[in-house]
């Protein structure tokens, strides 16, 4: 029998180190989310395709060892050596004890497996790495025709040319490629502890992010070093990895994939027809197809397998062995290619590279406004800034004016100051109209700096500026419409806020930009979450979310959506799943370095102190602090907000005087100076009297609390800022209970509930339920059963008060029951009504809920006999 052949009897099977299979490595780590996946499969080829160094083979020997019994396991070594099939035909026929018969391969090889009546499995490790379309051929028909009682195995470096598709729509293919097969965070952690090796987190999860999981790489990244010393291996790399590399990936490749690869490390992404514009060699899309059947370590970018970069490792130890000097040539030609296709960022990006600065400049004045949204743009931007000579960064009025709001964008608004007033530079400008241009744009950063920055004064410079510019600045429109909807948010002239935000709107669809949308939106959202408008402001979040996630742009909108959804999703009880798109979007802010992150860890900690975390709460708000002063961010947007924050835990806490310390503090501040609450937290002047009223009640001076909660209740009442007036009257309900006004308590306890439900945030009351929840359930007997507090809290069935349907339903609810009592269909209702088919379903939804009934005909019954539908 041939060394390479190994078949594993029945009757020695039972015992897991049986000598006939090759034997598992002393320092291997068990991946039971990889086994147990193609174990549980009862696919007919199981092909596990890979570089090399992901463990390909030890998962399919841990697999075989867990084979059903009565099955007969063959194990081929192929080691990535040429086969033909006549030698596949005869080392099967070898390990199974049969004789081959004379005929062509391919026949005699399905005719030899035909004769197997108990189940096989044939196990073919690491598949020829050079093309061989006879064999090729051969198993793809023996795929198409093995008998169900056989299974297939394989591993290897190329993914062969077989009719994999057809076989993926039947059931009877299952595939691992090199992402499936990355090490985890847990994989890692348990590789660490059977090497006796401890490493700080942060350091783990360097390692994890630096080898992209890359189990080869991890291990000889770590013998023979310590914690102290990975760092440094992590950058330099080792001998030990490089002649692993020039080994297994690099040995035997013809020089033109070798060039390619070395060109390809210095690409941040690429393509085919990128390819084919850079590399040298003719036919370099060709070449990318040739890497990628040979696995020769590419990472997909997207789904539909267009773009790649090749492995962190690979890259980094190309880019250190000799001949790896950055490829001036091929960054020119793909700068020249990515300006052509008006992708000015990596235009610039390569134009660097090859030390062509002019030529980035001129690309840069290119960059829109809109771009800056995008991704890491902003910080790579004002790298840029950095790198290229300051005479030619500071060369023109719009250069100057594209870093001002790349400042303005990261919060660093001291240096934005600074640029702006550069602009004084290019004045007098040669004609009238230029002149009243630059003077207006001027005046639109000005605007935006000064709003940022809580001014009054932002209001006229933007005015001023709308009045002004032409259309070329639409974007300066927007951006002035977007900071006079937050100053007027900030002063609480809701109806003036939601006519600068819906002009933005209706612009930024005119031009069809959906960033701008997107970023307008993020304001609209807070605004219509102030109405009490919550539900509506959750639809537009998802439909923005939606919007860029299918227009694949990431960055800081993107960012900011995130936080504003799970801040609506933590408002109205979902603690879970808010605090899953808190968290998605705090590290979408953290990688673009956006400002923004504050509102994220806020309410992170809003949702842990509310749960009684109050360490981790703290936690989150020095992380929060810590983040702004690394960003660089002016204290006067975040100093106040964090007072407020921590004034408000150390109430929850108990420690009154603290908080009505912190309290006392901010509003001194913005009284002494005259602010205007930063952008995110609107009502932050609100928020903090209310604090104080609270302050007030938890010091027993009740009469003091109820005359202060009262004044604030009627002036968010009208300004229209519902959403702290529901918030408002709980807490004004408890102290007039507090106060001995128990009637008074009770009918606000009653349009509380009443509200809850149509504002969509149970939170105040659940938290009035743990402080009184005697009291309130006297009232409400139906909160003294959690499951009917669970699935109705808001809701305000039966109240004492002689409420009726509208205290249950909202208008809105009410009114699509009574379409439905009159048999319309949905769409009928949506037409009448002028709302979405979607709105209606869930209007449905949502009244059956409050019904308890499960179809909509037991709803119409429901409502009759309370005598709400005549």
């Amino acid at each position: 029998m041939h060394d390479s052949v190994r078949a594993l009897p029945m009757a020695l099977r039972q015992h897991p180190h049986d000598s006939a299979l090759p034997r598992l490595p002393a320092a291997h780590i068990a991946r039971p989310r990889l086994g147990e996946a193609l174990l549980a499969s009862d696919s007919r080829l199981s092909l596990v395709c890979a570089p090399a160094g992901f463990g390909k083979s030890v998962l399919l020997n841990e697999c075989v060892r867990r084979a059903p019994a009565g099955t007969r396991v063959v194990w081929l070594e192929l080691l990535g050596l040429p086969l033909t099939p006549t030698e596949l035909l005869s080392r099967l026929a070898a390990s199974l004890q049969l004789s081959p018969g004379p005929g062509e391969p391919s026949a005699e090889l399905n005719l030899l497996l035909g004769r197997i009546e108990q189940p096989l499995w044939i196990i073919l490790d690491d598949y020829p790495r050079q093309t061989c379309a006879e064999l090729d051929a051969c198993l793809g028909q023996l795929l198409e025709r093995a008998p169900h009682t056989l299974r297939w195995w394989i591993s290897g470096r190329r993914r062969p040319a077989w009719n994999l598709p057809r076989l993926l729509l039947q059931g009877d293919l299952q595939e691992l490629d090199a992402q499936a097969l990355a090490l985890t965070e847990a994989e890692l952690e348990r590789l660490l502890e059977q090497r006796q090796q401890r490493l700080p987190s942060a350091l783990a999860q360097q390692l994890l992010q630096h080898s992209e999981g890359w189990l080869a790489g991890v291990c000889l990244l770590l013998m023979g070093g310590s914690a102290d010393n990975l760092a440094e291996r992590l950058v330099a790399g080792t001998p030990l990895l490089q002649e692993y590399f020039e080994r297994e990936v690099l040995a035997g490749l013809p020089p033109a994939l070798l060039h390619a690869l070395f060109t390809l490390a210095h690409m941040p992404r690429f393509c085919a027809a990128l390819c084919e514009h850079v590399l040298e060699e003719p036919g370099g899309a060709a070449l990318l197809l040739e890497l990628r059947q040979r696995q020769l370590f590419l990472h997909g970018l997207d789904g539909c397998g267009e773009w790649f970069r090749l492995w962190r490792p690979l890259a980094s130890l190309l880019k250190r062995l000799p001949g790896g000097q950055p490829p001036l040539p091929a960054h020119l030609r793909a700068c020249q290619w990515f300006a052509e296709r008006g992708e000015v960022r990596e235009a610039v990006q390569h134009a660097l590279c090859a030390g062509q600065l002019e030529v980035a400049a001129s690309y840069v004045q290119r960059y829109g406004q809109d771009q800056l949204l995008i991704g890491h743009s902003v910080s790579q931007f004002l790298q840029w800034r950095d790198e290229l000579p300051a005479s030619l960064f500071s060369s023109s009025a719009r250069l100057i004016c594209l870093q001002a709001w790349a400042l303005i964008i990261c919060a660093r608004l001291d240096e934005a100051d600074r640029c702006i007033a550069e602009l004084a530079r290019f004045l007098p400008q040669p004609d009238a109209r230029r002149q009243q241009q630059l003077l207006a744009q001027y005046q639109a950063v000005t605007g935006v700096l000064q709003r940022q920055r809580g001014l009054r004064s932002a209001r006229q410079h933007c005015l001023e500026a709308l009045a002004v510019l032409d259309e070329s600045g639409w974007s300066q429109h927007i951006l002035c419409h977007q900071a006079l909807a937050q100053q007027a948010m900030a002063e609480l002239d809701l109806a003036q806020a939601q006519q600068h935000s819906h002009e933005g709107l209706r612009l930024a669809r005119l031009r069809g930009n959906v960033l701008f949308e997107a970023l307008i939106s993020v304001d609209h959202v807070h605004l219509l979450a102030m109405l009490g408008e919550r539900e509506r402001a959750l639809e537009q979040a998802e439909q923005s979310l939606q919007q860029l996630q299918g227009a694949a742009l990431r960055g800081p909108v993107l960012a900011r959506l995130l936080l504003m959804r799970g801040h609506l999703l933590a408002g109205r009880g979902s603690s879970a799943e808010a605090e899953q798109a808190l968290r998605t979007g705090l590290q979408e802010a953290e990688q673009c370095q956006d400002a923004y992150l504050l509102f994220g860890y806020l309410s992170l900690a809003e949702l842990a102190s509310a749960s009684g975390e109050f360490e981790r709460a703290r936690q989150l708000l020095r992380s929060a602090e810590r983040q702004m002063q690394w960003l660089h961010v002016p204290e006067v947007r975040y100093r106040e907000v964090l007072l407020l924050a921590q004034g408000e835990l150390c109430l929850h806490q108990g420690e009154v005087e603290q908080a009505r310390s912190h309290f006392l503090r901010v509003q001194q501040r913005f009284e002494t100076h005259a602010l205007l609450a930063p952008s995110g937290f609107f009502d932050l002047q609100l928020r903090v009297r209310q604090g104080l009223a609270l302050a007030e009640l938890a010091l027993g001076r009740v009469d003091s609390a109820v005359e202060l909660l009262q004044a604030l209740l009627s002036e968010c009442w009208q300004a229209g800022h519902h959403s702290l007036a529901g918030v408002i009257r709980v807490s004004l309900a408890e102290a007039q209970f507090l106060a001995g006004h128990k009637e008074a308590a009770a009918a606000l306890v009653c349009q509380a509930l009443s509200e809850a439900e149509r504002l969509q945030q149970p939170r105040p009351l659940l938290a009035l339920q743990q402080r009184q929840g005697a009291w309130l359930e006297r009232i409400v007997p139906q909160l003294s059963d959690p499951q009917w507090c669970q699935q109705h809290i808001g809701t305000a069935t039966p109240l004492p008060a002689g409420e009726v349907c509208e205290s249950l339903l909202s208008k809105r609810e009410a009114a699509v029951l009574h379409l439905i009592a009159q048999g319309c269909s949905n769409q009928q209702i949506a037409e009448q009504l002028y709302i979405s088919l979607h709105t209606v379903k869930t209007h449905a939804r949502r009244i059956n809920v409050k019904l308890g009934v499960e179809r909509r005909t037991q709803a119409v019954a429901r409502a009759k006999a309370l005598g709400w539908l005549e």
